[in-house]
């Protein structure tokens, strides 16, 4: 069995990378004043069994089935053996395309979790987005395209050549300028030619609304935007009218046009269009169900729901 031996120090500087329970663990130099701060890592980081004597402990590391705690080499173990001879069927059966909705999915139900700072839910939602990026992996493992190595390798190395104010030698005082000398590095990598080659870099994938505002938010870094959200405001109310005259496939194009203007005036008031559109939709299914409740919507007059729908706005539903 594969064996990773360490000081206490060591351990408690955070200098060990303890990746791998299925790895026995032996830390030397344990005393009786960091005994307890050891043990605390250990049960927290490894799990398994452990033997203390004479200032060394020692961890066995538990079956698969019986730990307590798992590591990221274990996430792939498992998926491996989900995939492998004998494995499960259903995971068997997918490939990319047959579950790529689910990453969608999933990163949505982590968003939502932060959103409503469901701090249990943000740990199990973030456990199955990176769930996703395993599955693809092994996937693509198999097929020989790329493995976990690859992907793990290409992120650090994204990491690091874009935080050249960390890494390198660009200097960025705050948050604003860390973000520049990111989209400085990033343009650089990609190769962009202008703002227009990083308007087509956008995935084609993204939700509308997000796509929208990223577009435009390039345009504005090359210079080409409205003066401020005011502005910004005459061209929503152009749209509209144009939208309003017309019909078929053109009313469809309008309102496109309609869509595109409001995200606009949000870029400007430094609003993200889609979290605003999410949260305008669910105060509209709270009132709507307060007023549901309180009168048969089919056969109640107009001013009748609007006093209702008045009144679950007061409630401050």
């Amino acid at each position: 069995m594969a064996q990773l031996r360490l000081t206490a120090t060591e351990l408690l500087a955070d200098e060990a990378l303890l990746s791998d329970s299925a790895v026995r663990v032996v830390i030397d130099g344990v005393t009786k004043d960091n005994r307890d701060a050891v043990t605390a890592i250990i049960h927290r980081r490894i799990g398994g069994e452990i033997a203390d004597k004479d200032g060394v402990i020692e961890v066995q590391p538990a079956a698969l089935t019986d730990r307590t705690r798992f590591n990221f080499p274990d996430v792939y173990r498992i998926m491996k053996i989900l995939r492998g001879e004998g494995g499960c069927q259903w995971d068997r059966a997918q490939s990319h395309e047959s579950i790529r909705s689910n990453m969608i999915e999933e990163a949505y139900e982590l968003v939502e979790a932060i959103d409503n700072r469901d701090v249990d839910n943000m740990e199990e939602e973030s456990g199955d987005v990176l769930l996703q990026s395993v599955f693809h992996a092994v996937m693509a493992e198999e097929s020989g395209e790329f493995d976990i190595s690859d992907v793990i390798t290409r992120l650090c190395r994204k990491l690091i050549d874009r935080h050249t104010h960390i890494f390198g030698d660009v200097k960025a005082d705050n948050a604003e300028q860390a973000l520049i000398a990111w989209d400085n590095a990033k343009a650089k990598e990609k190769k962009y030619t202008g703002a227009s080659s990083k308007m087509d870099s956008v995935g084609k994938a993204m939700p509308a609304l997000i796509k929208a505002y990223k577009v435009g938010k390039a345009a504005a870094k090359a210079g080409f935007d409205f003066a401020d959200a005011r502005q910004a405001s005459g061209k929503v109310g152009e749209e509209l009218t144009e939208l309003l005259d017309a019909d078929g496939a053109e009313a469809e194009v309008e309102g496109g046009d309609l869509l595109f203007a409001a995200v606009n005036v949000l870029r400007l008031k430094h609003v993200e269009p889609e979290t605003a559109l999410r949260a305008a939709t669910d105060k509209f299914i709270h009132r709507f169900k307060y007023v549901e409740a309180r009168a048969d919507i089919s056969s109640a007059s107009d001013e009748e729901l609007d006093r209702l729908w008045q009144e679950a706005k007061g409630a401050g539903l």
